[in-house]
C-alpha cells in the first residue's frame, strides 16, 4: 500500500472539517476528489495520476453541486432597518397627506405619505418605503 493513500485520507478529513465551518459544497467536492485520488493511490504509485484524478473529479463536481448548494444554503431574506417596518402598525402624529406627514411607530417618529389624507391619532399600516419616508394607509 502506497503511503500516498494516507496523505489523501488526511486531506479528505481536512476538507471535511473546512466544509463544516464553510458550508457551500465547494470543499465537499475536494473531499470526493481526495477520496478518488486515494483509491487511485491503491492502484498506482504514480503521483501525477493521483493529482490528475483529484483535480478532474473536484473540478467536475463543483458546477454539478452548485444548484444543490443554492437550494440548501439559500438564506431567507431578513428585512432590516427601515425595510423591516413594512406591514407594521403605527399612529399619525401630524396629518399625513400625499406630500407630507409624520407617524409614530415603535416609539420613533417617521416622515410619511399617504394617497389619501389621514388625520391625527388614526392607526396606519406601513405599505412601503421610499428612501427614509414611509408610505402608509389607514388601518
Amino acid at each position: 500500500m502506497s503511503p500516498a493513500i494516507w496523505v489523501w485520507l488526511a486531506l479528505a478529513i481536512i476538507f471535511v472539517v473546512i466544509e463544516i465551518y464553510a458550508p457551500g459544497f465547494i470543499f465537499a467536492c475536494f473531499v470526493i476528489g481526495a477520496i478518488g485520488a486515494g483509491i487511485t493511490a491503491l492502484l498506482t504509485d504514480a503521483y501525477i495520476v493521483q493529482i490528475i484524478v483529484f483535480a478532474v473529479v473536484s473540478v467536475i463536481l463543483i458546477p454539478l453541486t452548485r444548484p444543490l448548494a443554492a437550494k440548501i444554503t439559500k438564506p431567507s431574506p431578513v428585512l432590516s432597518n427601515v425595510d423591516g417596518l413594512v406591514g407594521k402598525v403605527g399612529y399619525v402624529k401630524n396629518e399625513v397627506t400625499d406630500t407630507a406627514g409624520q407617524i409614530v411607530i415603535e416609539d420613533q417618529v417617521w416622515q410619511a405619505r399617504s394617497k389619501t389624507p389621514i388625520t391625527v391619532n388614526k392607526k396606519v399600516r406601513i405599505v412601503g418605503v421610499e428612501g427614509a419616508r414611509l408610505n402608509v394607509e389607514e388601518n
